[in-house]
């Protein structure tokens, strides 16, 4: 059994999130701002991976809202997460996931949970968080992590903010990393719930396509 999962991600109009040399880059205006932090409160969790907490360094806090500070996933496969990382601030509690045969020195500011080899299973993750009392996830990012919820459709909502800017760049970073889909018949269909303008912005609700 798994707990609810709603994926949010801002993009330039070219679907960029970061850019070209990945450095980050304000995306979302302020009506979104306040729209996910009130989306954090919502939740029982936020998730990244290990990439967005090395490069961005959040905190994943609900700080410009009114409400309760998620529990803090980090999916980290090698546990590579700086001992300095603001999601350590003792805020709200920290879970890193990592692989099976990772060797991981406890603290007290932090729970482990070992799946996985390679990487992260979140087939066998989300359960575990599950049986946590965490019935309800908002997964943040970066690109390889949406791209692992949106191929094994692990989802059930998905939010895209679409800002008024152009990045532009061959590799620049985009909404979903990874290997992205082979052939046609692999790619990913969303049903369209609903949009709306957003400042100087769209923000768009999409929902797995039901065969």
């Amino acid at each position: 059994m798994f707990p609810e999962i709603i994926l949010n991600c801002a993009a330039s109009a070219d679907g960029k999130i970061a850019l070209p040399d990945r450095k980050k880059v304000i995306l979302s205006n302020k009506e979104d701002f306040e729209r996910v932090h009130r989306l954090r409160t919502e939740c029982d969790a936020i998730l990244v991976g290990i990439g967005t907490v090395i490069e961005d360094n959040p905190k994943l806090t609900a700080r410009n809202s009114k409400g309760k500070n998620p529990t803090r996933i980090i999916l980290d496969t090698n546990f590579r997460i700086p001992k300095d990382a603001n999601v350590f601030d003792g805020e709200s509690k920290t879970i890193v996931a990592v692989g099976e045969n990772t060797s991981v020195k406890e603290d007290k500011n932090i729970e482990i949970i070992k799946c996985g080899f390679k990487e992260v299973d979140l087939l066998k993750l989300l359960p575990e968080l599950k049986s946590r009392g965490i019935d309800k996830i908002l997964v943040e990012g970066g690109e390889t992590v949406m791209w692992s919820f949106l191929e094994k459709k692990l989802f059930d909502k998905l939010y895209i903010f679409i800002s008024n800017i152009v990045i532009g760049g061959t590799k620049t970073p985009t909404i979903a990393g990874g290997y992205g889909s082979k052939d046609v018949t692999n790619i990913l269909k969303l049903e369209v719930k609903n949009a709306e303008i957003m400042g100087n912005g769209v923000l768009i609700e999409y929902a797995p396509k039901k065969i």
